[in-house]
């Protein structure tokens, strides 16, 4: 008992003594060099700006008195849009914002000489409001006008604790052709404008860099939908081309339907391609790059419809396996239901069903026609 209590006298010892070491080393760093001089030092000159004022005044960001029943509630600080002005999103190519800022305009220009960029102005105008369901629109197509009616737009922010944010205006859109015959400008004058953020009121003024953020905000929804529109057109035209298809050889070496496009495109369209040449789904993988389908013969005016040479295949299931090739193309390997390749003479046999008329066809409504 007397050992473990002289131990226990020393280690309290240490650890006090390296608790106040410790204290020490702390001070002493937090202590500045020359017996605290710096608490001494003169302050330099304020930074000359020049011409720009290091402050500058704005509406929007004027910080309003507490309410009576803020102040009750204890509140100390006041009411302020710290929200930055709005920007012009740029997404489509040829669009740009008009240096003028007493007003909201963009500019579309056009690439091409023949494009006629007043009417796909004009289209896209109307098709934006239609898409909002914007009640009570006038459009005026001699004067270039158009009176936008309530225009509404609602956004949910947040995932477990979410907030709406809505928004109603109505807008006075004007269209003006520009000097050189290939461009075209859209002004946004706000007319009315109210916001709510889950059903409470925010003050919005309507004037100045404020008005201006709100058409702004107008001018980007309006351009965003132009390019959603313009990706999925662009995504469809992509699915109606055929696929670039030629005989070869995959890595193994074995006969194969080598395509000319990524492993992606190739998943996404070679279906549509599939059920055409009467390959009826069953089940697919995607990760090991699959498909199983099921063929069923034809008779001879089921080919001609679809431009196709018959297909003269045993009925059954088969494998479709797709791998990816050195350089970006993908290979097509014909297997049957036991996972064994088929021949030679099979593989090239279903290839020469659609070479005839896979460079001058189109895929359309899962029809495969000639172009007129």
């Amino acid at each position: 008992m007397i050992k473990n209590n002289a131990l226990t006298k020393i280690a309290s010892l240490v650890i006090l003594s390296s608790a106040i070491t410790s204290c020490a080393r702390f001070d002493t760093r937090t202590q500045a060099e020359g017996n605290d001089d710096y608490l001494q030092a003169t302050l330099i000159e304020k930074f000359d700006s020049g011409n720009f004022s290091t402050l500058e005044n704005r509406s929007t960001f004027d910080i309003q008195a507490l309410s009576t029943q803020q102040e009750k509630l204890g509140l100390s600080g006041k009411d302020v849009d710290v929200r930055p002005p709005s920007q012009l999103m740029a997404v489509l190519d040829g669009v740009l914002l008009d240096p003028d800022l007493t007003q909201s305009k963009v500019w579309f220009n056009a690439f091409k000489q023949e494009t006629n960029i007043e009417q796909k102005v004009w289209d896209l105008a109307l098709q934006y409001l239609a898409s909002k369901d914007a009640k009570n629109v006038v459009a005026d197509r001699t004067a270039l006008s158009i009176d936008t009616g309530l225009v509404v737009n609602q956004r949910s922010y947040g995932s477990l604790s979410k907030n709406t944010v809505r928004e109603e205006g109505a807008y006075q859109l004007q269209l003006a052709e520009g000097g050189d015959g290939r461009s075209i400008s859209l002004s946004v004058d706000a007319t009315s404008y109210q916001q709510s953020n889950d059903n409470e009121p925010v003050k919005e003024i309507l004037e100045g860099r404020n008005k201006r953020s709100i058409e702004i905000r107008f001018i980007n929804d309006m351009l965003n939908f132009a390019y959603l529109k313009q990706e999925s057109e662009a995504l469809i035209s992509a699915d109606n081309k055929p696929l670039p298809i030629k005989l070869g050889f995959d890595e193994s070496h074995q006969t194969a339907w080598i395509i000319d496009a990524e492993f992606t495109e190739v998943w996404r369209k070679l279906p549509a391609l599939l059920q055409l040449m009467s390959f009826s789904p069953v089940d697919n993988d995607k990760n090991l790059g699959y498909f199983l389908v099921k063929f069923e013969s034809q008779d001879a005016q089921y080919w001609q419809k679809r431009n196709l040479n018959p297909i003269n295949l045993e009925e059954g299931e088969y494998f479709v396996q797709l791998g990816e090739l050195t350089g970006g193309d993908t290979s097509l390997t014909w297997l049957n239901a036991d996972k064994k390749q088929l021949s030679d003479q099979e593989v090239t046999e279903l290839y020469l069903s659609i070479t005839d008329n896979i460079r001058s066809v189109i895929l359309e409504n899962d029809i495969q026609t000639k172009p007129l």
